[in-house]
């Protein structure tokens, strides 16, 4: 299997502040796109690059940098601050920028700029290629005038990661990814919410599933929206109350920075987007997302209620509250919502993230909900049709290949120890299914291996 830099999508975020050096300065309004911390990346290498100019340009100097830094994997922050514009500085933080330079140069091997695949003066796309074999694409843009600092990075795999040895059938994908963690993995037809089992592995029963409780949270918005209590293009605006960390890309945004109720729910399934998940349980209520469990067929609620919000996730896994992580475990409903607003003002700036880099209670502090369930709510959703079906739709998780599918829902979640993924996906023929899996391992897991193979469990579905 390809290292591919160990880049899901949590990475690409991260360095994503994507200018354009004559029009001003760079925007994070987020964008319909595949950069989503759950899945690996569909991006797709170019066979052709555009040479150089005779003579070194600025362009070129600052590439060659970005594949300078790759290679000595660190850079001081004083550096930083010089070489970036204050636009990017502030979207994205010198600890983040640092994280992603750390995961890509832990490839390792020396790095160089392969060639562009396109340029003009103040902006190009490069393939930096490293000695050890590996490979991102870097969009660079820089500002109208010197010293032509960057305006605008982002990098992500040059090619799609795939695995060496895709599993031949439903059998040896579960037995691959059992080698890996704690399983609980199904393949259901879901003609109806009343799911019936293909194939299983695991026992059925509840198991962790990262962001993927966000397809609660777009249930609970789905209703208000029904009861005339929201509507899809009300304005929602960025407050420091529901700021919350990455993944995602409203973070950034400064408090009063209006989005729709349907961006917001874009960037939410979409980017993974953390901050816009939280503004969302703001708008319709923590009770209300409490109810949609039950509203969408989770058979164990009482598992999630109290709601946590990603801050509150956060906090309890690293920084000031991390101290109370047995308590909460230890601790009933009542005891559990005392906790919630014992930590109510804890802010994004207190959680040292960097810290988060290895597994911190994944397979207990965490969502829960068995593959029968994810089954049941992705059902109703989609039934519900646009804008959901469009919102489900706009990030495939990984790529369809071969065009096996007509339709597909996705929404995953992971964390260091635990990868889970949720598709939906409708054949030519009519007939949907719905792949529904989770690996936790406390000691740590090959997190893009696992993703590469629920995603082959996905594609055997084509031929079931």
């Amino acid at each position: 299997m390809r290292n591919a830099i160990a880049l899901l999508v949590s990475t690409l975020l991260l360095v994503a502040c994507s200018g354009s050096g004559d029009d001003g300065p760079a925007t994070t309004r987020p964008q319909s796109s595949t950069s989503v911390q759950d899945t690996a990346t569909t991006a797709t290498a170019q066979d052709t690059t555009t040479s150089a100019p005779a003579e070194s340009t600025p362009l070129d100097t600052r590439m060659e940098w970005v594949a300078d830094v790759l290679t000595a994997g660190e850079l001081e922050e004083s550096t930083y601050q010089a070489t970036f514009t204050g636009d990017f500085i502030q979207a994205v933080s010198y600890d983040e920028f640092v994280a992603v330079v750390q995961q890509i140069s832990s490839a390792g091997g020396a790095w160089e700029v392969a060639g562009f695949e396109s340029r003009d003066n103040l902006s190009g796309v490069a393939v930096l290629a490293s000695s050890g074999g590996e490979s991102v694409r870097a969009d660079l843009t820089l500002e109208a005038t010197p010293p032509y600092r960057i305006a605008g990075l982002r990098m992500q795999p040059a090619e799609t990661p795939t695995l060496d040895d895709p599993p031949g059938d439903l059998d040896e994908a579960a037995s691959r990814l059992a080698e890996l963690g704690d399983l609980e993995l199904a393949v259901m037809e879901a003609e109806t919410s009343e799911c019936a089992p293909v194939f299983e592995a695991g026992d059925g029963g509840a198991m962790p599933i990262g962001s993927a409780f966000k397809l609660y949270v777009l249930g609970a918005v789905a209703d208000a929206v029904e009861a005339g209590e929201v509507s899809w293009s009300e304005d929602v605006a960025i407050t420091e109350e529901h700021r919350s960390i990455p993944t995602g890309v409203l973070q950034d945004e400064e408090a009063g920075e209006t989005f729709s109720v349907r961006e917001m729910a874009e960037t939410m399934i979409a980017f993974s987007d953390n901050t816009g998940t939280d503004h969302l349980i703001g708008l319709v209520g923590r009770e209300a997302v409490e109810s949609a469990f039950e509203k969408y067929g989770m058979e164990e609620p009482a598992l999630n209620i109290p709601l946590m919000d990603t801050m509150d996730f956060a906090a309890l896994k690293v920084g000031p509250a991390s101290g109370l992580a047995t308590q909460w475990l230890d601790a009933d409903e009542e005891g559990r919502r005392q906790i919630l607003e014992q930590i109510s003002d804890i802010s994004p700036a207190d959680i040292p993230l960097l810290e988060f880099d290895r597994p911190i209670h994944p397979d207990t502090i965490e969502w829960f909900a068995t593959p029968s369930d994810v089954c049941r709510v992705l059902v109703q959703l989609v039934d519900q049709g646009e804008p959901i079906t469009q919102i489900l739709s706009i990030n495939p998780g990984l790529p369809d290949e071969e065009g096996a599918f007509e339709y597909i829902a996705f929404k995953g979640g992971s964390e260091p120890g635990l990868v889970a993924m949720n598709w939906l996906v409708e054949r030519p023929d009519g007939r949907r299914f719905v792949v529904s899996g989770s690996v936790v391992n406390p000691e740590g897991l090959d997190q893009l291996e696992a993703t590469l193979l629920f995603g082959a469990v996905r594609d055997l579905v084509a031929g079931i």
